[in-house]
């Protein structure tokens, strides 16, 4: 019987995959609903798939499907996320992701994916399918946000979304001048001198709705 470990921290969500997945036979679920219980989870358990949210707080989410990518027997995983796929989907394939799946889909596009992954493909939307073609043709990386850290995209999420150098720091567990630098970092990477200056590049790119 194939396992899948749920990793979401609302529990509606977690509830919505698990009923939505029954309807394609018979698996044995976990759930998880921070990185920590899905740490100790995998570190005790093997899992066939995982369907992975990479925005609960507490750590970066890609991040953490890296980790899980690189653990021997490493499951399958299913990235499902409420950012778009042109914020997040390449950076979830790049990170070892098998599928991405925006939460505002259609419960019929989700279990397109699970089925792919279960039996050992990728998944891939049309819509990201445009998103890696570009990638792979180099306009992609002519988009100066793709060239940001992990970290710095992080960061610029919050700043876009008016939060305070202080509470960012709070959010992400490092010291306001850590956050300080890598405010200057991904500003000169977009080639901003400010933050109004930041949240116009944001809206020109289409990220700034998405950022959540």
């Amino acid at each position: 019987m194939k396992r899948i470990l749920i990793i979401d921290d609302h529990q509606l969500m977690r509830d919505a995959f698990k009923h939505a997945m029954m309807t394609l036979g018979t698996y044995e679920f976990g759930e998880a609903g921070t990185y920590q219980e899905a740490q100790d989870m995998m570190a005790t358990q093997n899992w066939d798939v995982v369907i992975l949210d990479v925005t609960i707080p507490g750590r970066n989410g890609l991040d953490f499907l890296a980790e899980v990518k690189a653990r021997p027997h490493a499951p399958a995983v299913l990235v499902c996320s409420g950012h778009d796929e042109s914020v997040y989907g390449v950076r979830a394939f790049k990170a070892g992701a098998a599928g991405y799946v925006c939460k505002s889909a259609g419960t019929g596009e989700f279990l397109k994916a699970v089925k792919e992954i279960l039996v050992g493909q990728n998944y891939i939307s049309p819509n990201l399918a445009q998103n890696l073609a570009a990638f792979v043709r180099s306009d992609f990386q002519e988009q100066p946000h793709t060239t940001l850290s992990e970290r710095e995209f992080q960061v610029l999420r919050k700043l876009i979304n008016g939060d305070a150098i202080k509470e960012i720091a709070s959010d992400l567990n490092l010291s306001s001048k850590t956050v300080s630098t890598y405010r200057v970092r991904l500003m000169e990477k977009l080639r901003v001198k400010s933050l109004p200056e930041l949240v116009q590049y944001c809206i020109q790119h289409g990220l700034m709705e998405k950022a959540g």
